[in-house]
């Protein structure tokens, strides 16, 4: 009986582990290719894996994308998170938090063209997945992140969603743009120097926005 019991829990080690492999073979073709075009061909040769593991865990391409974004949001809601809960003041909550998303979409070049694309899918099952994952969570940690500045008395009230419609789109469109912006301007959106000024960029036009008079 103990021996099966092992074999069973080195078997579902090895899946789990294959899974992670395929997600990170994802990962690694979508930064290279900065697109989201993907075959799950391509993710088990990257993977080195065989084919049927790739359907086996995720069913199918979008499953795979979805997974893939539950994971990269995951760690960036769980860094959140403990950031509301540390005793910093909100405004330097407010200026770490614009950093983090930005870091996050650095960190995972592909990832917002891949929301935005699992966001317009036709499967309403991905499109609930991915709003109980991400939107809904980022929006009630950003609300308890304005509350906080608020009850000290440093933020005025406002409706939380035009500060996520702001700060969201404007990290969002530094990358989302990214060709555009390197064609018209010259300078690669990607830069360590650029990422950084136009993060703090937003999170100074965010603090005067929100600071109370």
């Amino acid at each position: 009986m103990k021996s099966r019991s092992v074999a069973k829990s080195a078997l579902l080690s090895r899946r789990r582990n294959s899974a992670a492999q395929l997600l990170d073979a994802a990962s690694c073709i979508l930064a290279e290719r900065n697109a989201i075009e993907i075959t799950l061909s391509d993710v088990a040769a990257a993977a080195k894996l065989n084919a049927a593991l790739v359907k086996y865990h995720f069913a199918n391409k979008e499953g795979l994308l979805l997974a893939l974004a539950r994971r990269d949001i995951g760690q960036a809601l769980a860094q959140l998170k403990s950031l509301i809960e540390m005793p910093l003041a909100p405004e330097q909550k407010l200026r770490i938090h614009v950093f983090g998303i930005v870091n996050t979409y650095a960190k995972y070049p592909y990832l917002n063209r891949l929301l935005h694309e699992l966001l317009r899918s036709k499967n309403e099952v991905v499109v609930r997945e991915l709003n109980a994952a991400f939107i809904k969570p980022l929006a009630a940690a950003q609300e308890a992140l304005l509350r906080q500045g608020v009850e000290a008395g440093v933020f005025r009230e406002i409706v939380p969603m035009y500060f996520y419609l702001a700060v969201i789109g404007a990290c969002d469109q530094f990358f989302c743009g990214g060709k555009s912006l390197n064609d018209a301007l010259g300078i690669p959106e990607t830069a360590l120097g650029m990422r950084e000024a136009y993060a703090e960029f937003v999170a100074e036009m965010a603090i005067k926005a929100l600071r109370k008079e």
